[in-house]
């Protein structure tokens, strides 16, 4: 039982570990940094905060949902790693908005915008770990 484990332990220290290494690739490049750096400058949250004080319509908060929609996925599509996750789950919380209110379901609209705050905090953390 030993010199099997012995064994065991030796081939798996002997084969190389190049397919852990190729599946890691570096948050630090150009088109990750261009997205941070333009996705905080070109998302639009003026309308939200507008239509929860009751100051804008709801097709107001649409038309702006769907321009965020278009900003993150022309941006998700040149990055690599991290990044590219953090944004389609941001993505997706931002279509649930937008279905959310569409069908006037506020527990799911808050469920919704809460996944939306998460996706926002992890990109941030993300961008702030890049190297510049």
């Amino acid at each position: 039982m030993k010199k099997t484990i012995i064994i065991f332990l030796l081939i798996a220290l002997l084969i190389p570990n190049a397919s852990a290494q190729a599946a890691t690739k570096s948050l630090n490049t150009k088109a990750n940094l261009s997205a941070c750096k333009n996705i905080k400058k070109d998302y639009k949250s003026e309308t939200m905060s507008k239509w929860s004080n009751g100051l804008a319509s709801d097709q107001d908060v649409l038309e702006e949902i769907d321009l965020n929609i278009k900003t993150l996925t022309k941006k998700q599509e040149i990055t690599t790693g991290k990044i590219k996750t953090v944004i389609f789950d941001w993505i997706q919380s931002e279509r649930d908005t937008k279905n959310q209110l569409i069908n006037k379901n506020i527990d799911g609209l808050t469920s919704a915008i809460n996944s939306k705050i998460l996706s926002i905090k992890n990109f941030d953390k993300i961008c702030k770990s890049i190297k510049k």
